[in-house]
Protein backbone atom coordinates (compact mmCIF):
# COMPACT_ATOMS: atom_id res chain seq x y z
CA UNK A 1 0.00 0.00 0.00
CA UNK A 2 1.14 3.56 -1.13
CA UNK A 3 1.76 6.25 1.73
CA UNK A 4 -0.32 9.18 1.34
CA UNK A 5 0.57 11.94 -0.84
CA UNK A 6 2.36 14.80 0.54
CA UNK A 7 2.16 18.56 -0.35
CA UNK A 8 5.19 19.77 -1.80
CA UNK A 9 5.56 21.87 1.19
CA UNK A 10 5.24 19.11 3.90
CA UNK A 11 7.83 16.96 2.03
CA UNK A 12 10.68 19.70 1.62
CA UNK A 13 9.85 20.61 5.65
CA UNK A 14 10.51 16.71 6.77
CA UNK A 15 13.60 16.92 4.90
CA UNK A 16 14.87 19.99 6.62
CA UNK A 17 14.18 18.29 9.83
CA UNK A 18 16.35 15.32 8.88
CA UNK A 19 18.94 14.25 11.90
CA UNK A 20 22.16 13.38 10.17
CA UNK A 21 26.00 13.33 11.47
CA UNK A 22 27.52 16.47 11.16
CA UNK A 23 31.12 16.95 11.15
CA UNK A 24 33.44 20.38 9.94
CA UNK A 25 37.42 20.40 8.86
CA UNK A 26 39.93 23.08 8.86
CA UNK A 27 40.61 23.61 5.04
CA UNK A 28 43.25 25.59 3.29
CA UNK A 29 41.84 28.52 1.79
CA UNK A 30 42.68 27.15 -1.81
CA UNK A 31 40.70 24.10 -1.43
CA UNK A 32 37.68 25.41 -0.05
CA UNK A 33 35.82 26.54 -3.54
CA UNK A 34 32.37 25.61 -2.88
CA UNK A 35 32.93 23.92 0.52
CA UNK A 36 30.49 25.45 3.14
CA UNK A 37 31.52 27.83 5.87
CA UNK A 38 31.05 26.40 9.29
CA UNK A 39 32.26 28.94 11.79
CA UNK A 40 32.00 32.77 10.72
CA UNK A 41 35.40 34.78 9.12
CA UNK A 42 36.42 37.85 11.34
CA UNK A 43 38.36 40.82 10.16
CA UNK A 44 41.51 40.26 11.95
CA UNK A 45 42.76 43.72 11.64
CA UNK A 46 41.30 47.07 10.30
CA UNK A 47 40.46 47.14 6.54
CA UNK A 48 42.10 49.41 5.33
CA UNK A 49 45.02 49.09 7.80
CA UNK A 50 46.12 52.74 7.53
CA UNK A 51 45.04 55.87 5.33
CA UNK A 52 45.91 54.47 1.75
CA UNK A 53 46.03 56.64 -1.42
CA UNK A 54 43.90 55.38 -4.11
CA UNK A 55 45.37 56.90 -7.05
CA UNK A 56 48.63 57.64 -8.30
CA UNK A 57 49.96 60.92 -7.65
CA UNK A 58 50.71 63.47 -4.94
CA UNK A 59 49.95 63.31 -0.94
CA UNK A 60 50.14 67.17 -0.48
CA UNK A 61 50.06 69.16 2.88
CA UNK A 62 47.90 71.81 1.84
CA UNK A 63 48.74 75.80 2.42
CA UNK A 64 46.63 78.33 2.01
CA UNK A 65 46.86 80.00 -1.89
CA UNK A 66 49.73 77.84 -2.82
CA UNK A 67 49.66 75.91 -5.96
CA UNK A 68 53.36 75.08 -5.94
CA UNK A 69 54.60 72.32 -3.76
CA UNK A 70 58.01 71.13 -3.05
CA UNK A 71 58.40 67.64 -3.59
CA UNK A 72 60.61 65.51 -0.94
CA UNK A 73 60.05 62.21 -1.39
CA UNK A 74 58.56 59.21 -2.94
CA UNK A 75 56.34 56.74 -1.03
CA UNK A 76 55.98 53.17 -3.00
CA UNK A 77 53.09 50.70 -2.20
CA UNK A 78 54.36 48.52 0.54
CA UNK A 79 56.38 51.41 1.60
CA UNK A 80 56.37 54.07 4.82
CA UNK A 81 56.87 57.78 4.73
CA UNK A 82 58.32 58.09 8.11
CA UNK A 83 58.68 62.02 8.24
CA UNK A 84 56.05 64.53 8.17
CA UNK A 85 54.88 66.91 5.47
CA UNK A 86 54.77 70.34 6.26
CA UNK A 87 52.55 72.57 4.88
CA UNK A 88 53.26 73.78 1.02
CA UNK A 89 55.55 70.09 0.67
CA UNK A 90 54.29 67.07 -1.06
CA UNK A 91 55.89 63.19 -1.88
CA UNK A 92 54.60 61.65 -4.51
CA UNK A 93 52.93 58.46 -3.86
CA UNK A 94 51.23 55.31 -5.59
CA UNK A 95 47.79 53.71 -5.41
CA UNK A 96 47.71 51.57 -2.38
CA UNK A 97 50.17 53.32 -0.74
CA UNK A 98 49.97 54.58 3.40
CA UNK A 99 49.23 58.58 2.89
CA UNK A 100 50.95 61.14 5.78
CA UNK A 101 48.67 61.92 8.78
CA UNK A 102 47.02 65.23 7.22
CA UNK A 103 47.66 65.07 3.70
CA UNK A 104 45.29 64.97 1.08
CA UNK A 105 45.95 62.99 -2.56
CA UNK A 106 45.90 64.91 -5.95
CA UNK A 107 45.69 62.43 -9.03
CA UNK A 108 48.87 62.74 -11.20
CA UNK A 109 46.44 64.05 -14.21
CA UNK A 110 45.88 67.27 -12.63
CA UNK A 111 49.34 68.47 -12.21
CA UNK A 112 52.46 68.88 -14.38
CA UNK A 113 54.44 66.12 -12.96
CA UNK A 114 57.47 67.79 -11.88
CA UNK A 115 60.05 66.03 -9.38
CA UNK A 116 61.27 68.85 -7.66
CA UNK A 117 58.39 70.95 -7.50
CA UNK A 118 55.39 70.04 -8.71
CA UNK A 119 52.48 72.10 -10.08
CA UNK A 120 48.73 71.54 -8.86
CA UNK A 121 45.45 72.88 -10.38
CA UNK A 122 44.31 75.03 -7.98
CA UNK A 123 40.50 73.08 -7.97
CA UNK A 124 42.43 69.67 -7.26
CA UNK A 125 43.66 71.16 -4.03
CA UNK A 126 40.84 69.82 -1.83
CA UNK A 127 41.13 68.44 1.71
CA UNK A 128 40.92 64.37 2.36
CA UNK A 129 40.67 63.75 -1.41
CA UNK A 130 41.54 60.17 -3.07
CA UNK A 131 42.00 58.38 0.20
CA UNK A 132 40.86 55.16 1.39
CA UNK A 133 40.60 55.35 5.27
CA UNK A 134 41.73 53.08 8.19
CA UNK A 135 38.64 50.84 8.78
CA UNK A 136 36.36 52.59 6.48
CA UNK A 137 35.91 49.07 4.82
CA UNK A 138 35.85 47.13 7.79
CA UNK A 139 37.26 46.87 11.74
CA UNK A 140 38.96 44.24 13.35
CA UNK A 141 36.48 41.82 14.81
CA UNK A 142 33.56 42.48 12.02
CA UNK A 143 32.26 39.55 10.42
CA UNK A 144 33.16 39.20 6.84
CA UNK A 145 31.76 36.05 5.75
CA UNK A 146 28.59 34.49 7.57
CA UNK A 147 28.57 30.20 8.30
CA UNK A 148 26.76 28.41 6.22
CA UNK A 149 27.79 29.97 2.83
CA UNK A 150 29.27 28.05 0.14
CA UNK A 151 32.35 29.39 -0.89
CA UNK A 152 32.74 31.20 -4.15
CA UNK A 153 35.38 32.98 -6.03
CA UNK A 154 34.86 36.46 -4.65
CA UNK A 155 33.85 35.36 -0.67
CA UNK A 156 37.06 33.52 -0.79
CA UNK A 157 39.43 36.48 -1.58
CA UNK A 158 37.38 38.70 0.85
CA UNK A 159 38.81 35.56 3.41
CA UNK A 160 42.14 36.13 2.37
CA UNK A 161 41.33 40.04 2.59
CA UNK A 162 40.09 39.33 6.45
CA UNK A 163 43.54 37.38 7.18
CA UNK A 164 42.08 33.88 6.69
CA UNK A 165 44.33 31.12 5.12
CA UNK A 166 42.40 28.34 6.79
CA UNK A 167 38.49 28.11 6.97
CA UNK A 168 36.26 25.73 9.24
CA UNK A 169 34.13 24.13 6.65
CA UNK A 170 31.64 21.45 7.11
CA UNK A 171 32.69 18.17 5.87
CA UNK A 172 31.04 17.32 2.38
CA UNK A 173 28.41 13.93 1.87
CA UNK A 174 29.71 11.46 -0.20
CA UNK A 175 26.92 10.23 -3.30
CA UNK A 176 26.21 6.53 -4.53
CA UNK A 177 24.24 7.36 -7.84
CA UNK A 178 22.61 3.90 -8.65
CA UNK A 179 20.79 3.71 -12.25
CA UNK A 180 18.27 1.19 -12.40
CA UNK A 181 16.47 -0.62 -15.18
CA UNK A 182 17.08 -2.80 -18.02
CA UNK A 183 16.96 -0.79 -20.59
CA UNK A 184 19.23 1.46 -19.61
CA UNK A 185 22.30 1.12 -22.02
CA UNK A 186 20.88 -1.65 -23.44
CA UNK A 187 21.58 -2.60 -27.37
CA UNK A 188 18.50 -2.46 -29.50
CA UNK A 189 15.21 -0.16 -30.61
CA UNK A 190 14.47 -0.99 -26.80
CA UNK A 191 17.36 0.01 -24.90
CA UNK A 192 17.45 4.10 -23.61
CA UNK A 193 20.43 5.98 -23.05
CA UNK A 194 22.16 6.83 -19.21
CA UNK A 195 21.15 10.75 -19.03
CA UNK A 196 20.29 10.39 -16.19
CA UNK A 197 23.56 9.19 -14.46
CA UNK A 198 25.97 12.22 -16.03
CA UNK A 199 23.56 14.87 -15.39
CA UNK A 200 23.88 13.45 -10.90
CA UNK A 201 27.60 13.02 -11.52
CA UNK A 202 28.06 16.25 -13.12
CA UNK A 203 25.74 18.19 -10.34
CA UNK A 204 27.41 16.62 -7.71
CA UNK A 205 30.56 17.63 -9.23
CA UNK A 206 29.41 20.97 -9.68
CA UNK A 207 28.71 21.03 -5.86
CA UNK A 208 32.12 19.91 -4.89
CA UNK A 209 31.23 16.17 -3.76
CA UNK A 210 32.74 12.99 -4.04
CA UNK A 211 30.45 10.74 -6.39
CA UNK A 212 30.50 6.88 -7.12
CA UNK A 213 27.45 5.97 -10.07
CA UNK A 214 26.37 2.34 -10.00
CA UNK A 215 24.01 0.66 -11.87
CA UNK A 216 21.11 -1.80 -11.33
CA UNK A 217 18.92 -4.53 -12.95
CA UNK A 218 15.64 -4.97 -12.57
CA UNK A 219 16.11 -7.94 -10.44
CA UNK A 220 15.47 -7.61 -6.41
CA UNK A 221 18.91 -9.26 -5.40
CA UNK A 222 20.96 -7.28 -7.84
CA UNK A 223 19.10 -4.42 -6.88
CA UNK A 224 19.25 -4.89 -3.23
CA UNK A 225 23.27 -5.81 -3.39
CA UNK A 226 24.15 -2.79 -5.22
CA UNK A 227 22.13 -0.62 -3.00
CA UNK A 228 23.65 -2.43 -0.05
CA UNK A 229 26.83 -1.66 -0.97
CA UNK A 230 25.86 2.15 -2.32
CA UNK A 231 24.49 2.76 1.43
CA UNK A 232 27.92 1.27 3.08
CA UNK A 233 30.28 3.52 0.79
CA UNK A 234 28.59 6.72 0.90
CA UNK A 235 26.30 9.19 3.52
CA UNK A 236 23.70 9.66 0.71
CA UNK A 237 22.44 7.39 -1.74
CA UNK A 238 20.47 8.55 -4.92
CA UNK A 239 18.66 6.26 -7.26
CA UNK A 240 16.95 7.15 -10.82
CA UNK A 241 13.66 4.87 -11.71
CA UNK A 242 12.12 1.97 -10.02
CA UNK A 243 10.30 4.11 -7.86
CA UNK A 244 6.72 4.71 -9.70
CA UNK A 245 3.81 2.11 -9.86
CA UNK A 246 5.52 -1.03 -12.42
CA UNK A 247 5.85 -4.31 -11.66
CA UNK A 248 10.00 -3.94 -11.53
CA UNK A 249 9.59 -0.91 -9.70
CA UNK A 250 11.41 -2.27 -6.78
CA UNK A 251 13.56 0.33 -4.83
CA UNK A 252 11.24 1.35 -2.20
CA UNK A 253 10.38 -2.42 -0.31
CA UNK A 254 14.01 -2.74 -1.33
CA UNK A 255 14.94 0.01 0.86
CA UNK A 256 12.59 -0.94 3.55
CA UNK A 257 14.13 -4.66 3.78
CA UNK A 258 17.75 -3.17 3.91
CA UNK A 259 16.70 -1.00 6.78
CA UNK A 260 15.75 1.94 5.43
CA UNK A 261 12.49 3.50 7.02
CA UNK A 262 10.17 5.67 3.91
CA UNK A 263 9.76 9.14 5.16
CA UNK A 264 8.32 10.23 1.84
CA UNK A 265 6.61 8.14 -1.07
CA UNK A 266 5.00 10.64 -4.01
CA UNK A 267 4.72 14.51 -3.51
CA UNK A 268 1.92 16.32 -5.56
CA UNK A 269 3.71 17.79 -7.84
CA UNK A 270 4.48 17.96 -11.99
CA UNK A 271 6.61 16.56 -12.73
CA UNK A 272 8.58 13.83 -9.86
CA UNK A 273 5.39 12.56 -8.20
CA UNK A 274 6.78 9.61 -7.37
CA UNK A 275 9.49 10.43 -5.17
CA UNK A 276 10.58 8.88 -2.59
CA UNK A 277 12.88 9.37 0.31
CA UNK A 278 14.39 6.70 3.21
CA UNK A 279 16.61 7.16 5.89
CA UNK A 280 18.20 4.33 8.47
CA UNK A 281 19.01 4.50 11.83
CA UNK A 282 22.70 5.18 11.23
CA UNK A 283 21.93 8.88 9.30
CA UNK A 284 22.63 7.27 5.93
CA UNK A 285 19.81 8.18 3.64
CA UNK A 286 18.32 7.09 0.36
CA UNK A 287 16.52 9.75 -2.04
CA UNK A 288 14.85 7.60 -5.02
CA UNK A 289 14.24 10.22 -8.19
CA UNK A 290 12.03 8.72 -10.97
CA UNK A 291 13.01 8.24 -14.03
CA UNK A 292 12.14 10.61 -16.53
CA UNK A 293 14.75 12.67 -17.17
CA UNK A 294 12.93 16.18 -16.56
CA UNK A 295 11.62 14.68 -13.48
CA UNK A 296 15.83 13.79 -12.38
CA UNK A 297 16.22 17.40 -12.98
CA UNK A 298 13.46 19.03 -11.24
CA UNK A 299 13.80 16.49 -8.02
CA UNK A 300 17.11 16.88 -7.94
CA UNK A 301 16.72 20.70 -7.27
CA UNK A 302 14.00 20.48 -5.08
CA UNK A 303 14.96 17.57 -3.20
CA UNK A 304 18.53 15.95 -3.71
CA UNK A 305 20.06 19.39 -2.92
CA UNK A 306 18.30 20.51 0.17
CA UNK A 307 19.43 16.61 1.21
CA UNK A 308 23.03 17.28 1.20
CA UNK A 309 22.54 20.59 2.86
CA UNK A 310 21.41 18.44 5.65
CA UNK A 311 25.17 17.45 6.10
CA UNK A 312 26.41 21.31 5.55
CA UNK A 313 24.95 22.67 8.40
CA UNK A 314 21.06 22.92 6.91
CA UNK A 315 22.85 24.72 3.87
CA UNK A 316 19.78 26.23 1.15
CA UNK A 317 20.04 27.19 -1.71
CA UNK A 318 18.15 30.52 -2.29
CA UNK A 319 15.43 31.02 -4.47
CA UNK A 320 14.77 34.32 -6.40
CA UNK A 321 11.70 36.30 -7.25
CA UNK A 322 11.57 37.04 -10.83
CA UNK A 323 9.25 39.19 -12.56
CA UNK A 324 7.14 37.18 -15.85
CA UNK A 325 7.65 38.42 -19.13
CA UNK A 326 3.85 37.55 -20.20
CA UNK A 327 0.91 36.48 -18.98
CA UNK A 328 1.14 32.65 -17.38
CA UNK A 329 -2.26 30.00 -16.67
CA UNK A 330 -0.93 27.07 -14.50
CA UNK A 331 -4.62 25.10 -14.88
CA UNK A 332 -3.43 21.96 -13.51
CA UNK A 333 -3.86 20.44 -10.08
CA UNK A 334 -0.68 19.43 -9.10
CA UNK A 335 2.12 22.12 -8.04
CA UNK A 336 3.96 22.83 -11.14
CA UNK A 337 8.00 23.36 -11.56
CA UNK A 338 8.14 24.60 -14.92
CA UNK A 339 11.38 25.12 -16.60
CA UNK A 340 12.18 28.75 -17.88
CA UNK A 341 14.62 30.94 -19.13
CA UNK A 342 15.66 34.43 -18.53
CA UNK A 343 15.19 37.16 -20.97
CA UNK A 344 15.48 40.85 -21.08
CA UNK A 345 11.81 41.28 -20.25
CA UNK A 346 11.74 39.06 -17.18
CA UNK A 347 11.27 35.23 -16.89
CA UNK A 348 9.64 33.39 -19.71
CA UNK A 349 8.67 29.86 -19.60
CA UNK A 350 9.96 27.29 -22.12
CA UNK A 351 7.85 25.81 -24.70
CA UNK A 352 7.80 22.36 -24.39
CA UNK A 353 6.39 19.00 -24.76
CA UNK A 354 5.53 17.89 -21.76
CA UNK A 355 7.35 17.03 -18.82
CA UNK A 356 9.08 14.11 -20.68
CA UNK A 357 10.62 17.12 -23.46
CA UNK A 358 14.28 17.28 -22.08
CA UNK A 359 15.92 19.07 -24.88
CA UNK A 360 13.13 21.84 -24.22
CA UNK A 361 13.80 22.02 -19.93
CA UNK A 362 17.87 22.23 -20.77
CA UNK A 363 17.26 25.10 -22.66
CA UNK A 364 15.54 26.60 -19.70
CA UNK A 365 18.21 28.96 -17.12
CA UNK A 366 15.61 27.55 -13.85
CA UNK A 367 12.49 26.42 -12.67
CA UNK A 368 9.14 28.27 -12.12
CA UNK A 369 7.20 27.99 -9.04
CA UNK A 370 3.64 27.55 -9.66
CA UNK A 371 0.58 27.14 -8.03
CA UNK A 372 -2.31 24.81 -9.01
CA UNK A 373 -5.60 27.19 -11.11
CA UNK A 374 -2.75 30.25 -10.93
CA UNK A 375 -3.07 32.96 -13.12
CA UNK A 376 -0.49 35.71 -13.38
CA UNK A 377 0.35 38.90 -15.28
CA UNK A 378 3.15 40.02 -17.29
CA UNK A 379 5.14 41.98 -14.59
CA UNK A 380 4.20 39.78 -11.42
CA UNK A 381 6.94 38.30 -9.36
CA UNK A 382 7.00 34.58 -9.14
CA UNK A 383 9.57 32.28 -7.02
CA UNK A 384 12.49 31.12 -9.49
CA UNK A 385 15.72 28.72 -8.69
CA UNK A 386 18.35 28.91 -11.25
CA UNK A 387 19.89 25.76 -12.61
CA UNK A 388 22.51 24.79 -10.23
CA UNK A 389 26.64 25.07 -12.61
CA UNK A 390 24.72 26.87 -14.77
CA UNK A 391 25.66 30.37 -16.45
CA UNK A 392 22.06 31.93 -17.52
CA UNK A 393 21.38 32.25 -21.40
CA UNK A 394 24.38 29.71 -21.98
CA UNK A 395 22.95 26.49 -23.14
CA UNK A 396 24.30 25.81 -26.32
CA UNK A 397 20.91 23.99 -27.70
CA UNK A 398 19.00 24.84 -30.81
CA UNK A 399 15.53 24.35 -31.30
Amino acid sequence: MLDPMLSFDEALELVNQLSVPVHTESVELDQAYGRVLAQPVLASNDQPPFDRATMDGYAVALAPGVTSYRVIDTILAGAHFEGTLQAGEAVRIMTGAPCPGGATVVAVERTNGGEAEVLIEPEALEPGKNIAWKGQDARRGQTILASGLRLAPQTLSAAAMAGSDRLLCYQNPSVGIVTTGDEIGAEGPAGVRNSNGPYLASLCTALGLERRCYHAKDEREKLAATLAQAASEHEVVVTVGGVSMGTVDLVPQTAEALGFRTLFHRVAMQPGKPVFLAQRADGKLLLGLPGNPVSVLVTAHLFLMPVLGRFQGGWQYPWQTRALAEDLEHKGTRRLFLPARLGSDGVVPVRWNGSGDFFAAAQGDGLLDLQPGGVWKRGHGLRFLPYWGHTPGETGLAR
